[in-house]
């Protein structure tokens, strides 16, 4: 129950800190980035929010979302806890959706996914 409780606090503490967004990686659809100040590990679980800027605004106007992660750096196995979608670039803007996930994926190497996820498993090992 503490571990809950912490992780939610680190999760919903990290948008009162200075938070430095490194550019790792672009697609088709837009670009990545990851949260380098607020990368935790706990238990060896690694905690991280993405940023992804979309190249093109969606339908409903939707410009950049920040999502919360774990993962397991040795399984390759990453949750993907919720996203929050906002109408302008870099996480800015007005909110127009929450969408909470929890939802479990083994990424394909190549993905967005498997990249942001190598990207957070290597800097917290490199950083700690």
């Amino acid at each position: 129950m503490r571990l809950i409780i912490y992780i939610t606090i680190l999760f919903y503490s990290a948008n009162c800190f200075g938070i430095t967004w490194k550019k790792f990686g672009q697609n088709q659809m837009g670009y990545s980035y990851v949260d380098v100040d607020n990368i935790q590990k706990i238990n060896n679980v690694v905690y991280y929010f993405r940023l992804f800027d979309y190249a093109e605004t969606s339908p409903i106007g939707v410009n950049s979302s920040i999502s919360k992660f774990t993962v397991d750096c040795m399984a390759n196995k990453l949750t993907w806890i919720d996203s929050t979608y906002y109408s302008k670039s870099m996480g800015k803007g007005k909110i127009i959706k929450v969408k909470k996930s929890n939802k479990t994926l083994f990424p394909r190497p190549g993905s967005v996914e498997f990249t942001t996820m190598n990207f957070a498993c290597n800097y917290k090992q490199l950083n700690t």
